[in-house]
């Protein structure tokens, strides 16, 4: 009831002002004023001379459309919270609101009015003035150009910067915003939604503060992130990305995010994700993947540990194709603790049709395993496994014998077509490095042997250093060895290559075959050389059976002589690949 006007009014009586008029923050901060909504035009230090222990000042919903040049406010110099929200603000100096030292928290969002005429002075070097300012609220002005091209503050911690053009800030081309947020030294937390920001340069990445704990991009045109880039912010603990067209995510994101804690991507075009995906991170609580175009999901993408670090996962809004390709993801999920939201009524499928709607958790895994199906797959991909071992080890133990048994078989059916001219005086003339003294003595110790008195009797050998006339020319001595000899045996090293002896020795070895249609050439290839050499190749093709090379296995030394024997014996053109033997003909 109200008391009548003859009482006095009771005492002890406060007027507090309703929270649900005021801001949580500003009522937060202490003794408020209110004096938004009241057609306010101008500020003058007088108004406030009475109201000097006010922490929160409210003028919101006014119509100040003047310049601040700090004088306004000298009276209230413990003012911690100002709101001057829907106004008409005019940022034209570097002075505005320097008399507030001890502020906080600035809100002037919803200040267009200005920002939206290009040629007026819109400067923000008033902040590197306001040593206590924790948070600005600069959203809801439109802003797309700015007078002032880097912001600076030391004591900034939180920006809100939604509902603005940075997407006309930071244009491909254009680098005059590339630093607009450098200089925000201690700044950790960002938000730039809603600022039609279609792709994001990885130079301005670079120009972003190092102290960013949450950043916050939702609702923009951005296709694509540069995880790479994200991990120059080592801090990082929340991403927000929803309502982007974002359609290809991190393919580990212990990498590139590995403080990350909470990862939000709903309403994106994300319909893949990479195996691995959360291999390793350890910090990541919550990820949120609704709303996206995922038809199908592999076990390994999600952790499988017994206590998984992931707390929660949102999956509703996603059109699941509920196939046996399915199986996996369908068991993690009856098996895993992770808290997955609105399981049952939204996580459900899309295809195939008689199923649309259903929950996928309720997928009937008996529909994917057919036990006769099974048992035969079981058995022959034991067989094969064991039959690939067996075959693989039998080829590394036994491979030479096995080869030398083919070979010696196929030469009894098939014989040898030996070498029919008669005016040969050596079997082969060997050609080597003369001043390499390990292959020198090689040849005459263990090669000559081989050939000459060992295995089947053979005509001699010509060698340089036993068989040449001394102070011959070397040109003749050499030219006469190859002529007289029914095979040129190089002894191939990397050394010997690079000489003229053996390009000299080569080109003598093709004339014979050019005038005589002889192919006399085996090379014997004591290290692995000429490997990219076109000559060598096409050597392999049409006589494979005249390049030998040097065994690394003691075992297979005896398959190599026999092998060498065979290639001095036997006629070039008679080897030659079945392909390519059509195109030589014998005189």
């Amino acid at each position: 009831m109200m008391p009548s006007m003859s009482e006095p009014y009771p005492k002890g009586n406060s007027f507090d002002i309703p929270k649900e008029l005021v801001k949580p923050e500003c009522y937060a901060a202490g003794r408020v004023l209110d004096l938004s909504r009241n057609n306010l035009f101008l500020i003058s230090p007088e108004q406030f001379e009475f109201y000097g222990n006010v922490s929160c000042l409210n003028l919101s919903g006014n119509g100040f459309a003047t310049a601040p040049n700090g004088s306004e406010f000298t009276s209230l110099p413990d003012l911690k919270y100002l709101d001057l929200s829907f106004n008409k603000i005019d940022l034209a100096y570097d002075y505005a609101f320097r008399e507030l030292q001890s502020l906080e928290v600035l809100d002037l969002s919803y200040n267009p009015h200005y920002f939206t005429v290009q040629g007026v002075t819109h400067n923000l070097n008033f902040l590197k003035y306001l040593p206590s300012l924790k948070v600005l609220n600069m959203s809801y002005n439109s802003i797309y150009t700015l007078t002032t091209k880097t912001m600076s503050s030391t004591s900034l911690q939180e920006l809100q910067f939604q509902h603005n053009s940075l997407g006309k800030m930071w244009r491909v081309r254009d680098k005059t915003y590339d630093r607009l947020f450098e200089n925000l030294t201690n700044l950790t937390y960002l938000d730039i939604s809603y600022n039609y920001i279609g792709k994001i340069a990885l130079r301005i990445y670079q120009h972003l503060p190092r102290s960013i704990q949450r950043l916050q991009l939702s609702h923009n045109r951005l296709t694509n992130i540069s995880w790479e880039m994200l991990r120059q912010f080592p801090h990082l603990r929340e991403l927000i990305l929803s309502n982007n067209n974002i359609f290809k995510i991190s393919s580990n994101l212990s990498n590139d995010v590995p403080t990350l804690e909470f990862l939000d991507l709903r309403h994106n075009q994300i319909s893949e994700l990479s195996t691995g995906f959360l291999l390793g991170a350890v910090n990541l609580q919550r990820l949120d993947l609704s709303h996206n175009r995922l038809i199908n999901i592999n076990q390994s993408t999600f952790p499988s540990e017994p206590k998984p670090y992931l707390k929660s996962l949102s999956l509703n809004g996603n059109p699941f194709h509920c196939t046996c390709n399915l199986f996996e993801f369908v068991l993690w999920i009856r098996k895993t603790n992770v808290k997955i939201p609105r399981l049952v009524t939204a996580v459900t499928c899309a295809m195939p049709k008689e199923r649309k709607g259903e929950a996928v958790v309720n997928f009937d895994i008996k529909e994917c395993i057919d036990d006769q199906l099974a048992f035969l797959a079981y058995f022959f991909s034991t067989f094969c496994i064991i039959c690939t071992t067996f075959v693989a080890v039998a080829m590394h133990l036994f491979y030479w014998d096995v080869s030398y048994l083919f070979y010696y078989l196929k030469a009894r059916f098939t014989g040898y077509q030996h070498l029919s001219s008669d005016s040969c005086i050596y079997d082969a003339f060997i050609t080597y490095d003369t001043k390499d003294e390990q292959v020198s003595d090689w040849v005459l110790n263990h090669l000559r042997v081989q050939l000459e008195e060992q295995g089947e009797r053979f005509l001699p050998i010509c060698l340089e250093e036993r068989d040449w006339v001394p102070g011959s020319p070397v040109v003749d001595s050499l030219t006469q060895s190859i002529q007289h000899s029914r095979k040129t045996v190089f002894v191939l090293t990397e050394r010997y290559v690079n000489s003229g002896s053996f390009k000299l020795a080569i080109f003598l070895a093709h004339q014979r075959l050019l005038e005589d249609n002889e192919d006399v050439i085996v090379l014997l290839l004591l290290e692995p050389v000429l490997q990219h050499s076109h000559f060598l190749r096409l050597r392999r093709r049409l006589c494979g059976r005249s390049i030998l090379e040097w065994p690394h296995s003691q075992s297979a030394e005896a398959w190599f002589w026999q092998s060498l024997r065979n290639a001095i014996r036997v006629d070039n053109q008679a080897i030659y690949s079945e392909l390519y033997s059509r195109y030589f003909t014998i005189k």
